[in-house]
């Protein structure tokens, strides 16, 4: 690893926490949604970026250090998945832990397949 991967690593963390608290607490201010909805708006949001990068050719590894590493690896994080999980757990919040998983799995996957197709279609994939 060089120095140059590393700081793209640290800025895109960076960045990439200061947009997931934006998200986050933009979601519990301005809507009556559950608080949950705002983890799992940044995680589909990482999920479609992540896509978008992978689309791109595989020799872009300073792409891949500051936007899936860093920025992704910040903004997107199953520690917090996992602790809206267990707080609806201990509620017994049984309708809402399901469509959480649900969700995040159900939109997830098809936003990283929908990101790749998107670069592939602008020919910026290999």
């Amino acid at each position: 690893m060089t120095v140059e991967l590393l700081g793209l690593v640290l800025l895109g963390g960076a960045i990439g926490a200061m947009s997931r608290l934006a998200i986050t607490t933009a979601q519990t201010r301005w809507t009556c949604w559950p608080a949950w909805t705002g983890t799992l708006g940044a995680n589909l949001l990482g999920c479609l970026l992540v896509g978008l990068v992978a689309g791109l050719s595989s020799d872009t590894h300073w792409i891949h250090a500051l936007a899936v590493t860093g920025f992704c690896g910040a903004l997107t994080t199953f520690s917090s998945f996992a602790l809206d999980m267990a707080m609806m757990v201990l509620v017994r919040a049984w309708a809402q832990l399901t469509a959480c998983i649900l969700l995040s799995v159900a939109g997830g996957v098809p936003l990283v397949w929908v990101g790749m197709q998107l670069t592939a279609s602008t020919g910026v994939a290999p």
